[in-house]
């Protein structure tokens, strides 16, 4: 079982990660997580996912990176983009409506916790010898950010890849979701980050200081807002 040992220096401790996934991902998006606590520092267990035990053996599932499906090399991974995956799902995909609505809710996610990380690396499918069918959430983790502006690793829509809400309801019909849908989604994963935010701090015993820095920034930005209704 792979795990991802706490670092002192680095500004966003493991245990964030767990937290975005454990917490803020709640009926919201599929992931595979446990914390524990050793020697002093905050260790994240994963188990895999793409190996299955099946009693004499333990095999593992074929699975391909997003930026194989686009055919894209890494000097090419910018342009990647949410629109070409969604169009993937529609055409090569398994319950291609589930994985539309699951892709959507993972975009939606990484813009409130502030995980710009989401490059064509980071999203994946199981490949069954025919159908593909996305794996879990993974490498979700808000990262360090001192202003307002942000951008996601893979576009949005058109050539836009900014880290706005608004960007994405925009784009919901792509994954065949409606504009009122996806600010349903939007709203409902906003409440479940606001309802689950002193659990979490107090998991992760973030002093006050820590607290404010983290809100409004990584998580619940004010850029992201932008354009979108007052009531989310």
């Amino acid at each position: 079982m792979p795990c991802k040992f706490g670092l002192s220096h680095k500004l966003t401790p493991v245990v964030w990660r767990v937290a975005a996934l454990e917490h803020f991902a709640k009926d919201a998006v599929c992931v595979v997580v446990a914390f524990v606590g050793a020697l002093g520092k905050d260790v994240m267990l994963l188990e895999r996912f793409d190996r299955v035990n099946r009693g004499d053996a333990i095999y593992r599932r074929a699975m391909v990176s997003a930026l194989t499906m686009f055919g894209l090399d890494e000097l090419m991974a910018e342009h990647a983009s949410y629109e070409e995956l969604a169009e993937i799902i529609r055409l090569r995909f398994k319950n291609p409506a589930t994985s539309l609505r699951e892709l959507f809710c993972r975009l939606v996610l990484n813009i409130l916790v502030g995980n710009n990380d989401d490059h064509a690396r980071n999203h994946a499918a199981f490949w069954d010898g025919q159908q593909l069918d996305l794996t879990p959430a993974f490498d979700i983790c808000p990262q360090p950010r001192s202003g307002q502006q942000a951008s996601q690793a893979m576009l949005i829509r058109g050539r836009d890849r900014s880290s706005q809400l608004q960007l994405c309801v925009l784009a919901a019909n792509q994954f065949l979701i409606g504009a009122a849908e996806a600010r349903k989604i939007i709203q409902s994963q906003v409440d479940i980050i606001k309802r689950e935010w002193d659990p979490v701090c107090n998991e992760a015993g973030l002093s006050d200081i820590d607290r404010r820095f983290f809100w409004g920034r990584q998580f619940l930005n004010d850029f992201a807002f932008l354009g979108m209704p007052t009531s989310a």
